[in-house]
C-alpha cells in the first residue's frame, strides 16, 4: 500500500523565494548599445562615411583630429603614405583588439551610395466614361554600401589608385628588399628596446600603451614586454638579449641607410618621396621627436637618438618629408 506523498522539497525543486524572484524577470529590455567610436561600424551600419578612415594609435583625439604623426612605427608608414598619395583621412584612436586583423593600422574606405530606379505599375478601376488603365512610375532608391577594412599591401594599392599628388613608383624589390630587411631586423629591435625594456622609458610606455585602470597596470605591462622581449629574440635569432649589441647593429643600418641617401632628397635617387621614404620616416621621426617623451639623456643609456643624429642627410630627410607631409603644422607654429 503506498504511503502519503511526502511533504518535503525534491532535490531539484526552487526555493519559493527563487521562483518569486524569477516572476519579476525581465524587468526591461534595453536597446543594444553602440559600438565604441574607435571601433569600425558593423557591415549593416547605415552611417555614411564622405572620407577614409584610418585606424592607429594615437595619443588623444585631438591628436588624431588634427591628424599628427602616430606615436607607432607602423602606423605612421602608412599614415606618411596616404600624405604623400594626397589623400586625405580621418584619423581614428584605436588599438588591436578594435582590428578585425587584430592589429593596426586599418583602413576603411568612404562608403558608396548608389541609386536605383524601381518602376510602380498602378492600375486605374475603369469607369463608364474611361476604361482600365496601367500607368508606370519611376520611384528612385538609394542604397548604401558598406567597405572592408583594408591592411598592408591594400592601403598601399587604395593610396595608389585614389592618389591626388605625383607619386615615385617604388623601386625594383631587388633593390629594396636588403634594406628593408635593415629596418625590420636591426633598427626594429632597437626601437623596442628602447621603448618597451629599458627602464628609463617605463613613464613613456605606461602613458602609450597602458590601460588607465591602476589593477590592470602590472600585468599589461608584463605583457607588452613579454611580447616585446619575444620578437626582439626571433628576429635576432639570439639566446638573449644584448643592448649594446642592439645599438651597434641599429647605427649600422643607419650608415647603411645614410649611405644610400647620400646627397638625394629621396631614397633611390626618386624626384618624389615614395613608399621607403616613408618607412624610413616612420622611426627617424618619433626617435628624434623632442615631444615624444624619451627619457633625458642623462638618464638614457641606450642612446639610439644620438647614433640617428650623427647622420646628417637622415636628419634632413626626416624634416623635408614632414615638412611635405604636414605643412599646417609648420604653418601653425609660425
Amino acid at each position: 500500500m503506498a504511503g502519503p506523498p511526502s511533504s518535503r522539497p525534491g532535490w531539484f525543486a526552487v526555493p519559493a523565494p527563487v521562483r518569486e524572484l524569477f516572476k519579476l524577470f525581465p524587468l526591461a529590455t534595453l536597446p543594444p548599445e553602440s559600438l565604441p567610436e574607435r571601433s569600425p561600424e558593423p557591415s549593416s551600419s547605415s552611417s555614411r562615411r564622405a572620407r577614409p578612415r584610418l585606424y592607429v594609435f594615437a595619443r588623444t583625439w585631438e591628436d588624431a583630429n588634427n591628424g599628427r604623426p602616430s606615436f607607432n612605427p607602423q602606423c605612421l608608414k602608412w599614415q606618411t603614405f596616404l600624405r604623400i598619395a594626397g589623400v586625405d583621412v580621418d584619423l581614428v584612436p584605436s588599438n588591436n583588439h578594435a582590428s578585425p586583423s587584430g592589429a593596426l593600422p586599418f583602413l576603411l574606405p568612404p562608403t558608396t551610395t548608389t541609386t536605383t530606379t524601381t518602376t510602380t505599375t498602378t492600375t486605374t478601376t475603369p469607369t463608364s466614361s474611361s476604361p482600365e488603365k496601367e500607368s508606370a512610375k519611376p520611384t528612385p532608391a538609394s542604397k548604401t554600401t558598406s567597405t572592408i577594412p583594408l591592411t598592408g599591401a591594400k592601403i598601399h594599392r587604395y593610396a595608389q589608385d585614389h592618389a591626388t599628388t605625383a607619386t615615385s613608383p617604388d623601386a625594383p624589390p631587388s633593390r629594396t628588399e636588403a634594406y628593408e630587411a635593415l629596418l625590420s631586423q636591426s633598427l626594429r629591435p632597437a626601437w623596442l628596446y628602447a621603448l618597451y625594456l629599458h627602464p628609463s622609458n617605463t613613464p613613456l610606455l605606461k602613458t602609450l600603451y597602458l590601460p588607465p585602470s591602476p589593477i590592470l597596470h602590472l600585468p599589461a605591462l608584463h605583457a607588452l614586454r613579454d611580447a616585446a622581449a619575444s620578437e626582439i629574440l626571433k628576429t635576432t635569432r639570439s639566446p638573449s638579449i644584448s643592448p649594446p649589441q642592439l645599438l651597434a647593429d641599429a647605427a649600422d643600418a643607419l650608415r647603411a641607410l645614410s649611405t644610400l641617401l647620400a646627397g638625394d632628397e629621396w631614397f633611390f635617387g626618386r624626384p618624389d618621396p615614395g613608399l621607403f621614404d616613408a618607412e624610413v620616416f616612420a622611426y627617424t621621426w618619433p626617435i628624434l621627436d623632442q615631444e615624444f617623451g624619451w627619457a633625458a639623456a642623462a638618464e638614457d643609456s641606450f642612446a639610439l637618438a644620438e647614433a640617428l643624429a650623427g647622420f646628417d642627410n637622415l636628419v634632413s630627410h626626416r624634416r623635408r618629408l614632414y615638412e611635405r607631409c604636414w605643412p599646417e603644422a609648420i604653418a601653425a607654429a609660425h
